[in-house]
């Protein structure tokens, strides 16, 4: 074996560098088939974002039904306590899936965009970067490296036809000002200044390459290491995506249930009322004390829903660890804690609401069948939690990053351990 061989081969696996590129080539195309097929999924999703159009079958009843409900129970102390008790479980019974829904749009778009910030390589020319979103994934060039010199010629040429640049640049000079603004786009950006007029169009393509993620210096083993980072990132968001989706669309069933059969009982009540559902003797405080039971019993199914596809995901694939464990990342596990504290307090508000509708209707005995009927309720609601359970300080924490707009954990206080206290020990 020669010398010039001996040195192309690499120390461990004997590869010579062609071997070496044919493999980089070979990753390259599998990645191509990875990012579409991760991209399908995205794109399921977006299309399965149009759940927010469910979001007026409820909508369309609760409001209506629900004020006609608070209007009525304004008469009486009692029906005051319980209409803001009410008011508060039905405004977060229907709050909750819409954040959850907009979230995930928000979730889709980091999937989709990348921030692409730019600074001006000059020094003093402008004292701050410039925010430029891109699609995630940038445009395609071929490596540098992969070019001999006589085909290196020929691409040149095919990079400098008239119909090739007027896909990225105007063809004629009559462009309505469009290189005018563009070059004070880079100027701005980069703190680049380029003749006018169709004279100054070669800078002008590159500088669009390189706001479509292409810079000037390709190698094959460079974009080697972009695919990997960029396929992390895709893995990476599409877990999140997935979860959020699936989050949203329970408890969009979850209200819509909720909400179906609370109307259903204020229309029952409107149809039996004698004046016509104008309610002249206030609201019936029994069909005020059907709504809150089902706002109670609400809470532990939306709990329930928002905590069921980690739950799932575990029990689909049994391994090391419990469900429990899953708490240690805080940031799966931030929407649905933000909810579990919102669904608790949506069960001590539906909960006042049956006390003071039983205390109304049936005096002691129905106070007590409303505390009863709460009581119940809490139980289910801590159930639903089973090896779920976070503190009361970790849902507030993660309601206050949710609301935000910040990820999980929040920045611990200088000196304070960051593990201590965020998570409740599982007993032996």
């Amino acid at each position: 074996m020669t010398d010039g061989a001996t040195a192309a081969e690499g120390p461990a696996g004997g590869l010579t560098d062609e071997e070496s590129r044919a493999a980089m080539r070979s990753f390259l195309q599998r990645s191509e088939v990875r990012l579409s097929t991760i991209h399908r999924v995205a794109q399921a999703l977006l299309g399965g974002s149009a759940l927010v159009l469910l979001l007026p079958l409820f909508l369309r009843d609760a409001f209506p039904k629900v004020t006609t409900l608070l209007a009525g129970s304004l008469g009486t102390p009692a029906g005051r306590w319980a209409a803001a008790g009410l008011g508060v479980a039905a405004a977060l019974c229907v709050l909750l899936p819409v954040a959850a829904v907009y979230l995930l749009i928000g979730d889709l778009l980091g999937f989709y965009f990348t921030s692409n910030t730019f600074g001006s390589p000059v020094a003093g020319t402008h004292g701050r970067v410039r925010f430029n979103p891109r699609f995630v994934l940038p445009g395609l060039g071929l490596p540098n490296d992969e070019l001999s010199a006589g085909t290196e010629v020929l691409l040149e040429e095919g990079r400098g036809d008239e119909w090739t640049k007027s896909l990225l640049v105007p063809r004629t000079a009559d462009d309505d000002g469009w290189r005018e603004r563009f070059d004070v786009r880079m100027s701005e950006m980069w703190g680049l200044s380029v003749p006018g007029g169709p004279a100054g169009d070669d800078d002008r393509i590159r500088q669009r390459y390189r706001m479509a993620g292409l810079n000037r210096d390709r190698t094959l083993a460079h974009d080697v290491a972009r695919t990997e980072a960029l396929l992390a990132k895709h893995v990476l968001s599409i877990r999140i995506v997935v979860l959020r989706y699936t989050k949203a669309l329970l408890m969009v069933i979850a209200t819509t249930v909720a909400t179906l059969l609370a109307a259903g009982i204020i229309d029952h009540a409107i149809a039996v009322d004698p004046t016509g559902g104008r309610f002249a003797a206030g609201f019936p405080a029994r069909a005020r004390f059907a709504v809150a039971l089902v706002f109670a019993l609400w809470a532990p199914v939306a709990a329930r829903s928002v905590t069921a596809p980690l739950r799932w995901v575990h029990r689909h694939t049994p391994g090391v660890g419990a469900h429990r464990d899953v708490y240690a990342d805080q940031l799966t596990t931030q929407f649905e804690s933000a909810v579990l504290l919102g669904t608790l307090v949506g069960l001590g508000a539906a909960g006042m609401a049956l006390v003071a509708s039983g205390a109304e209707a049936g005096g002691t005995a129905g106070a007590l069948a409303g505390a009863a009927g709460a009581a119940i309720a809490g139980v289910l609601w801590v159930l639903a939690l089973r090896a779920c359970r976070p503190t009361i300080r970790q849902m507030a924490s993660a309601a206050k990053l949710t609301l935000t707009g910040r990820e999980a954990p929040g920045t611990p206080k200088r000196g304070s351990d960051p593990g201590r206290g965020r998570l409740r020990q599982p007993e032996a």
